[in-house]
């Protein structure tokens, strides 16, 4: 797929500015190795430990980030959204294996590019280069902050953060909030044990703070309200 071709299917990704400002410094021999590729909710992206072979560009939809040896269970520390970047941060730190396993945590479109040729173009561009670590030191931040707060909160309150989360992606259907959040998923993002997440979330139900119903989360407005005051310090 052509440069111009790649452009114009990304003009309907809300980034599409973003993506063109970034690319316009681009040699067209380097660009030619781009491709904008789609994948499906639950591709592996990226497997932790294995070399870098790929960049990927997020234009559009939701990758999950997971650290698999943070202790005894993996733990997710970032979700990624457009216009995220990951198989570069080896690069820059000279590391031939990846850091994170990552996934497609529904339905998204990425722009790919080896990563030989991406750092062979930002190494001798310094407009890209800023550019990019522009956003690199901004997630970092941001990472750090969410790690500052995350320390703070119980694994109770790590839960109600995750559902209050959640919850703010969908809207409610008959006055109900319907989270498909399976408990593999909150044990890898609060950092505990499943058991410990069978225990919570049960203990939320008998404080009707929630519902569970078939594996899903139910939730009114009233209810998601009040969970969102109790973790209201923390954001």
């Amino acid at each position: 797929m052509t440069w111009e071709r790649i452009l114009k299917n990304c003009r309907k990704y809300d980034c599409y500015p973003t993506i063109e400002s970034f690319f316009s410094t681009c040699p067209p021999l380097i660009r030619n190795y781009l491709t904008l590729q789609t994948f499906p909710a639950g591709q592996l992206l990226i497997q932790a430990g294995a070399p870098c072979n790929t960049v990927y560009i997020l234009v559009s939809g939701r990758l999950q980030a997971i650290e698999e040896k943070a202790g005894d269970i993996p733990y997710s520390f970032f979700d990624l959204s457009p216009f995220d970047i990951v198989g570069d941060y080896e690069l820059f730190s000279e590391d031939t294996e990846s850091y994170v396993t990552v996934r497609a945590w529904e339905p998204s479109v990425c722009l790919t590019i080896p990563p030989r040729f991406y750092l062979k173009w930002l190494s001798a561009d310094s407009t890209a280069l800023f550019f990019r670590t522009r956003l690199l030191m901004k997630k970092l931040s941001l990472q750090l902050n969410s790690s500052r707060r995350y320390l703070l909160m119980s694994y109770g309150q790590r839960c109600m953060y995750i559902i209050c989360q959640e919850a703010g992606k969908v809207s409610p259907v008959n006055g109900i909030f319907c989270l498909k959040l399976n408990r593999e998923f909150l044990a890898t993002k609060t950092g505990c044990s499943l058991r410990t997440i069978h225990r919570i979330l049960k203990e939320m139900a008998q404080k009707d703070m929630l519902a569970l119903s078939g594996g899903k989360l139910l939730l009114t407005p009233g209810q998601l309200e009040d969970m969102m005051h109790g973790v209201e310090p923390y954001s």
